[in-house]
C-alpha cells in the first residue's frame, strides 16, 4: 500500500524528457562548429587526465554528431529513452571534452540530466504518441523519478547563488559593465538590479518550487528571469531547459503537501545499484562544487577550482596584453609569440586568463623550440595582463619565472600566479 501512495503521474516528467531531448539539438549543433575550427589552433587543450581524448577528423565529428542527434531522437521519443541517453550522455560528453575552451556549466549539467535519465526507472513512462491519452493510472511513476530531477536543478540553483556572493557581485559587477556597453538607460541602477535579483532568485528559488510552484507570482518571476537569461545574455537553451523543468515541481509540492521530505525518498535500497548509484552522484554535486573554499577568495583569478561549481556569469574579462618570450642562451634566437592569430577565437579567449592554459602554451613552446633549435637550454616567460571586472589592469603571470621548468599543480597555489589585489 504504501508503494502505491508513492506512484504519481508519469506525464510531467515525460513532458521533459521531450523538451530536453528537443532543446539539445541546437547545443550539438552550436557546439560541432567550434571543433572543426580546431585544425587552425596549433594545439588542444586537453583535460588532466584526459589527454587520449581528440577530435581525431572532421568525418568522426560528424558522424558522432549525428549519433548525438538521434539519440536525442529516441530518448523524446520515449521508444528507446535508456538507449537514447546513454548515446547523448556518451556523445555530447566526448565532444565538449575534447578541448577545455568548450567547457559550459551548461554542457556539463545536460550530461548530469543525460545520466540521471539513464539511471531511473522509466518504466511505464508516456511514449510520444500517447502524450494524447488522458488515463493516467497506466502511466505512473515512482515520485522519486521526480525528485532526483529536482534535486540536481535546486543544486545548480543554490550554487549559483552561493558564487555571487563576493564583493565585486555585490558591488554590480559585471552587470554594471554589461548594462553601460550595451547603453541600457541607467546602467549602475540596472547593474544593480539584475545583480541582485539574480543572487535572491538563485539562493531562494530552489526551496520555493519545492512548496509553491503554483503561486502567480513566482510563476511571474519564474518566467521573466529566464527569458529575460534567454533574450539579453545570450545563454543559449539554459534558461529554457530550467522553465521546462518547472512542471516537474508541480508533482513534488502536491506530493509533499500529503507526506514529508523523508517518505517521499525512502526507503533506499542499500542493496540497490541505482540506489547506491544515486547516493554517490549527489554525494559528489554536492561536495565537488565546493572545491574553491580550498583555493582561497582568488578563484576567479587564479582558475583554480572554477568549472564544475556553477559559477555562471561571474566575471568579464577583457585582455590587455597576452605574449610569450621564448629566450635561448644566444639572444639573437630570442622571439616573441602572440597566441591571437595561433589559437582559435574560443580558445584565445580562454587563454590568456586562465594559469592552466598558459602553462600548456609554455610546455608546448618549450617542445617546438627544443626541436627546432636543438637547444635544450630553452626558457619560457609569459605577460599576460587583463582586466577583471572593475578593477584596473593586473599581470597574473610572473614575467621573471621560466614556465617551462614549473610543475602544474591542480591542488594549490602555483607560485608562477601572482596574488589579486582586490583593491587596484
Amino acid at each position: 500500500m504504501q508503494k502505491t501512495k508513492k506512484l504519481v503521474s508519469s506525464r510531467y516528467i515525460s513532458y521533459f524528457r521531450l523538451a530536453f531531448s528537443v532543446l539539445m539539438i541546437p547545443q550539438i549543433y552550436n557546439l560541432v562548429p567550434h571543433i572543426h575550427e580546431l585544425e587552425n589552433s596549433c594545439i588542444v587543450f586537453h583535460y588532466p587526465g584526459l589527454d587520449f581524448i581528440e577530435a581525431y577528423s572532421h568525418t568522426f565529428i560528424d558522424i558522432v554528431a549525428g549519433v548525438s542527434y538521434l539519440s536525442v531522437f529516441l530518448l523524446g521519443l520515449g521508444k528507446f529513452p535508456r538507449l537514447g541517453a546513454m548515446g547523448f550522455l556518451i556523445t555530447f560528453s566526448y565532444l565538449f571534452l575534447i578541448d577545455i575552451s568548450f567547457y559550459n556549466n551548461h554542457y556539463y549539467l545536460w550530461c548530469l540530466i543525460a545520466f540521471l535519465f539513464l539511471i531511473v526507472d522509466q518504466k511505464n513512462w508516456l511514449p510520444i504518441w500517447k502524450f494524447h491519452k488522458k488515463e493516467d493510472l497506466a502511466f505512473q511513476t515512482d515520485i522519486k523519478n521526480y525528485v532526483v530531477f529536482g534535486l540536481l536543478i535546486s543544486i545548480v540553483y543554490f550554487y549559483g547563488g552561493i558564487a555571487k556572493i563576493n564583493m565585486d557581485w555585490l558591488q554590480g559587477y559585471p552587470m554594471r559593465l554589461m548594462t553601460s556597453s550595451k547603453n541600457y538607460p541607467y546602467p549602475d541602477f540596472l547593474g544593480y538590479f539584475f545583480s541582485y535579483f539574480g543572487l535572491i532568485f538563485d539562493l531562494s528559488i530552489a526551496f520555493l518550487l519545492w512548496y509553491i510552484p503554483k503561486n502567480k507570482l513566482l510563476i511571474f518571476i519564474v518566467i521573466s528571469f529566464h527569458l529575460s537569461n534567454y533574450f539579453l545574455f545570450n545563454i543559449g537553451e539554459f534558461p529554457l531547459v530550467m522553465l521546462a523543468t518547472w512542471p516537474l515541481f508541480l508533482v513534488i509540492s502536491k506530493f509533499l503537501k500529503k507526506h514529508s521530505f523523508i517518505e517521499m525518498i525512502g526507503p533506499i535500497k542499500i542493496n540497490s545499484i541505482r540506489s547506491i548509484t544515486l547516493f554517490c552522484f549527489f554525494t559528489i554535486q554536492i561536495i565537488y562544487p565546493l572545491r574553491p573554499i580550498i583555493f582561497g577568495k582568488d578563484v576567479a583569478w587564479n582558475r583554480q577550482g572554477y568549472n564544475f561549481t556553477w559559477r555562471m556569469m561571474l566575471n568579464n574579462y577583457k585582455p590587455i596584453y597576452f605574449q610569450f618570450l621564448v629566450s635561448f642562451e644566444n639572444p639573437n634566437l630570442n622571439y616573441h609569440v602572440d597566441f591571437s592569430k595561433l589559437l582559435t577565437y574560443r580558445q584565445f579567449y580562454h587563454a590568456y586568463h586562465d594559469p592552466y592554459l598558459i602553462w600548456l602554451l609554455s610546455q608546448k613552446l618549450k617542445k617546438d623550440a627544443v626541436l627546432k633549435y636543438e637547444d635544450k637550454e630553452v626558457k619560457i616567460y609569459c605577460k599576460s595582463l587583463f582586466e577583471l571586472n572593475q578593477h584596473k589592469p593586473q599581470e597574473l603571470i610572473n614575467s621573471n619565472i621560466d614556465l617551462s621548468v614549473t610543475k602544474y599543480n591542480h591542488f594549490k597555489k602555483n607560485n608562477f600566479v601572482n596574488n589579486f589585489n582586490q583593491d587596484y
